[in-house]
């Protein structure tokens, strides 16, 4: 998938091969307002260079200290210069960038796992349990518990 991605992206550009790989993403629909895209795939629009390589950075460190301040050092930036970068390159600032990648963190985590909540909240880089409830229902509109039980497999379900 993903070579054939970057053979569309190295014939017809960054936009077109996006709008594909979007296309080829098929899920079920969900409801609760849940996102069908990863906010890593939406801020991809991004071209080739520090903004994507930071988004990924992100992704891989979502537990880690994620300000503007910290983002910005990381790529010898002012805070004022790499916050109007992000937002060009990505059409989101950094901050909703961020915890839109925690709260699809989390989601992977309360789908697949058994782990307590405290500790979803941690590991995705919430500050504690409110905070990861907050995300969650300004992000999707239910809270982790409900959503944990609306969209862990049944089997994985059963086995606990």
């Amino acid at each position: 998938m993903d070579l054939a991605l970057a053979l569309v992206e190295e014939d017809f550009g960054r936009s077109i091969a996006l709008r594909v790989a979007k296309e080829l993403i098929l899920f079920l629909q969900r409801p609760g307002g849940q996102s069908q895209f990863s906010v890593h795939l939406e801020a991809q629009v991004a071209e080739i260079g520090p903004i994507r390589d930071i988004t990924q950075w992100i992704v891989d460190n979502i537990a880690n200290d994620l300000s503007v301040e910290t983002l910005a050092a990381r790529l010898a930036m002012s805070s004022r210069n790499f916050a109007r970068t992000f937002k060009r390159e990505t059409h989101m600032t950094p901050g909703d960038y961020v915890e839109a990648a925690r709260v699809e963190a989390a989601r992977r985590m309360l789908e697949e796992s058994d782990t307590p909540l405290k500790r979803v909240a941690s590991m995705c880089g919430f500050a504690d349990q409110s905070g990861l409830r907050r995300a969650f229902m300004r992000r999707i509109n239910v809270t982790p518990i409900e959503y944990r039980q609306r969209f862990r497999p049944a089997e994985t379900v059963a086995a606990a």
